[in-house]
């Protein structure tokens, strides 16, 4: 949506660099861990950084240059694979390319992709460098910008992926890859592509910012834009994806590659964004990086991101043999702005100007405010080198273990990133954890557990009746566990943690409603998390475990059931699947 660059937006004005230092984790073996959290706790160092406009259209750099594509080669004849050195291959867009690692390497990205003519921004600390896998070289032929046409010279998949970005001139991905495969025996291709097509994530990332700022307006981005819009997004890009996939398939082929001598992996986007923000006063998140609704960013984090992650994994299940590894999860606790962690230890950045881009480059295109560029502002929003080095841990993990067909890599309460294995068509099989929140999804309707009314942050009305309703990502349907008493969890409100879910009147009779009220400790406000199979769970009253939450034939004024209590029958609409949607720190 290129049209939005005339939009304002806040960026982070970064005037000088951070000195080059390693990931901020240290890790052993296949650990990534950070400092306590008092040390996460000291203030930014390193550049200063003070509010500045700019156009939305800089606040997620994804975009590239329109160039024509390049025709598919026959590959030369290869050496024989035994004589070639192995390889493990990354293509696609910037979230693979290495873009938001010059946030901590003073721009050090490989000189050939960081020039006036060429933005790829290829870096030597993007995640296929940093995978650990033994006896590889890794190669990277991703580029900043990059659409799924940017990786097809087939002409008849291009068609359905369009022809791309352009790649600031360079030839089209699948160009690069004959010749690599060609020279290397390919043991992994790694492809993340498709947010630059239709569904546009870094318009949406304009589009939410500019409703916040710099006059916050009546309604955010999860209202303008809404949720359906979203999924015709995901479902639009979805075919394209599958192109890309079966013309790398054929391009290996081409090359002599049976589809069995090497694997062909399809990743998913990272999550740059959380709603649990460390403050959320104006100022504060301009300095932070975050400058939006809460809402907006909980409708991002919790509905956004998901949604094209389980449309991308849908793609890549139709194309025989890919393998499917998720990284929504790679940044829990990290992400930019999150209460957990501050500034040197997020994973993601925020919103930042680079002003060494001018001085090495010039101004590659002028994004509305005088002096301010496109290339100054490409690592926004971006992994950095600590979340490029947690991508490729769980990366070098799946590699490891090709008897996955689907895994995802996820970071945990004790900071350790790993991956967890997943099947085929079926959600992720959560399971209850202290200090993480959730949505919680009844099995009879497949709709959330939600908050009548409620969604806004820090809304503390008592008795908000709990129903079920569609999901959203909306705040409102979202709850922190906090581990209590006898193996019961608290469930906390997550845009105010001093709200629970509640038993009205700590009664325990079939029919009492459930609703939201200032925590108190009470045994009403207290669940027992029992499983019942296919990774669902029966949610039971700490008073009296024969009743547990349902969703009951009563309904609202809009037909919205509500929840209730209700004798223990093992019915559908007692149970819950639980789906995790980041962690938290924990106050007690």
């Amino acid at each position: 949506m290129r049209d939005l660059l005339t939009f304002p937006a806040p960026l982070l004005l970064r005037a000088a660099r951070r000195p080059a230092r390693a990931a901020p984790h240290p890790r052993k073996e296949t650990r990534v861990t950070r400092s306590p959290r008092s040390a996460a706790r000291r203030t930014r160092t390193g550049s200063s950084r003070c509010a500045a406009l700019l156009a939305t259209g800089t606040l997620l750099a994804t975009l590239g240059l329109a160039g024509a594509p390049a025709a598919l080669a026959d590959p030369a004849p290869a050496a024989p694979a035994a004589t070639r050195p192995a390889a493990v291959v990354a293509l696609g867009d910037s979230a693979i390319s290495g873009e938001g690692a010059g946030t901590d390497t003073n721009d050090g990205y490989f000189p050939e992709t960081d020039s006036p003519t060429n933005y790829c921004h290829r870096h030597p600390k993007s995640e296929i460098f940093v995978t650990d896998i033994p006896g590889v070289t890794p190669i990277d032929l991703a580029c900043s910008g990059a659409q799924t046409g940017d990786l097809v010279s087939d002409p008849e998949l291009a068609k359905v992926t369009g022809p791309g970005s352009g790649d600031f001139g360079e030839p089209k991905q699948d160009v690069k890859l004959a010749d690599t495969a060609a020279k290397y025996d390919v043991k992994m291709v790694v492809v993340t592509i498709g947010a630059n097509d239709d569904f546009d994530f870094s318009g949406i990332m304009m589009h939410c910012l500019a409703q916040y700022f710099p006059i916050p307006k009546d309604q955010g981005c999860r209202d303008t834009i809404g949720s359906d819009e979203i999924r015709r997004r995901a479902k639009g890009v979805q075919p394209k994806v599958v192109a890309a996939l079966q013309n790398i398939r054929q391009t290996m082929r081409r090359a002599g590659y049976a589809d069995s001598s090497y694997q062909l992996v399809y990743q998913s986007y990272f999550n740059p964004i959380t709603p649990d923000i460390r403050r959320n006063d104006y100022l504060g998140k301009v300095a932070d990086g975050c400058p939006a609704f809460p809402e907006d960013l909980a409708w991002g984090h919790n509905w956004v991101v998901p949604t094209l992650s389980d449309a991308l994994r849908g793609a890549a299940e139709q194309v025989p043999g890919v393998r499917y590894l998720d990284q929504r999860r790679v940044a829990f606790g990290h992400e930019v702005c999150a209460e957990w962690t501050s500034s040197p230890y997020e994973y993601t950045n925020g919103d930042v100007i680079n002003l060494s881009e001018w001085v090495r480059n010039g101004c590659d295109s002028q994004i509305g405010i005088p002096g301010l560029c496109m290339n100054m502002v490409r690592q926004s929003y971006h992994l950095r080198v600590a979340g490029y080095r947690g991508e490729g841990v769980c990366l070098g993990q799946f590699y490891a273990r090709p008897e996955l067909a689907q895994a995802y890599c996820t970071l945990n309460q004790q900071n350790t990133t790993s991956i967890q294995p997943l099947t085929p068509g079926q959600p992720f099989g959560d399971v209850p954890e202290d200090g993480a929140w959730y949505q919680l999804t009844n099995a009879a309707s497949g709709n959330a557990l939600d908050l009548t009314g409620g969604g806004s942050y820090g809304d503390s009305t008592n008795g908000r009746a709990a129903i079920t309703y569609p999901a959203t990502g909306g705040l409102n349907q979202s709850f922190v566990l906090e581990a209590k008493a006898g193996g019961s969890y608290e469930l906390d409100f997550s845009g105010n943690r001093n709200m629970c879910l509640d038993a009205n009147a700590a009664s325990t009779a079939p029919g009492t409603r459930i609703q939201q009220w200032g925590c108190t400790g009470g045994g009403n406000q207290h669940w027992v998390f029992k499983p019942a199979g296919n990774g669902r769970y029966k949610i039971a009253d700490s008073q009296d475990q024969g009743k547990v939450l349902a969703a009951g034939a009563t309904l609202d004024a809009k037909g919205n059931p509500y929840v209730e209590l209700a004798a223990d029958t093992g019915a559908a609409d007692q149970l819950w699947q639980l789906t995790k949607l980041g962690i938290v720190y924990v106050h007690g």
